[in-house]
């Protein structure tokens, strides 16, 4: 695919409701395009495809360059789907700050659906020192917002300890828990 797909589309309507899912990939080659504004249009058209161009973005993300990987993950962002939750979780422990950063921006914008797999990645990669930086960002923004239980809580404040590798895991998996019961208990009524 290339730039005249995009014009065709543009010419078209301003949301696609039947994008042929065959075209998705050539559509997210298009995030690595040279030009800004086939980029930007690429962006805006998958941000539009939205739920079925998903599978296709969580697919390439992980073998993604760091440009495209970038691009990606703000396509996720603007989808808001629950399904991308874990693979941005994932990104948060990339050794560039502009993915992390993006990724803590598309899971804050998931609001409480990040919550169980960034505790659980907690749990299993609290020596992170990107994963923790990333966590504690984004549960700052929800205690600021009033979204975190006590027990949630408890997780940004060992992330604030002195040796936060020790009390991190120990936290996130109270707080999973925690969840998990309060979905256990809403599922019995």
């Amino acid at each position: 695919m290339n730039s005249t797909i995009i014009s065709q589309i543009n010419q078209s309507i301003d949301c696609i409701d039947d994008f042929p899912s065959k075209d998705i990939p050539s559509l997210i080659q298009q995030l690595s395009n040279p030009d800004s504004l086939i980029r930007m249009q690429a962006r805006e058209i998958l941000s539009c495809i939205g739920k079925p161009a998903v599978t296709e973005l969580v697919k390439t993300l992980p073998t993604a360059d760091l440009e495209l990987r970038w691009q990606i993950i703000k396509v996720l962002e603007n989808i808001q789907d629950p399904t991308s939750v874990s693979i941005l979780v994932e990104q948060l422990k990339n050794h560039n700050a502009g993915v992390r950063w993006a990724a803590s921006t598309a899971l804050i914008g998931l609001k409480r659906a990040a919550l169980p797999a960034l505790f659980e990645a907690l749990m299993r990669d609290y020596d992170s020192i990107w994963l923790r930086q990333s966590a504690h960002h984004i549960l700052h923004v929800f205690k600021d917002d009033g979204r975190l239980t006590d027990v949630e809580e408890r997780v940004y404040t060992a992330l604030e300890e002195i040796e936060p590798t020790a009390s991190v895991p120990w936290a996130a998996s109270k707080a999973l828990e925690a969840l998990k019961n309060k979905k256990n208990n809403l599922l019995q009524y």
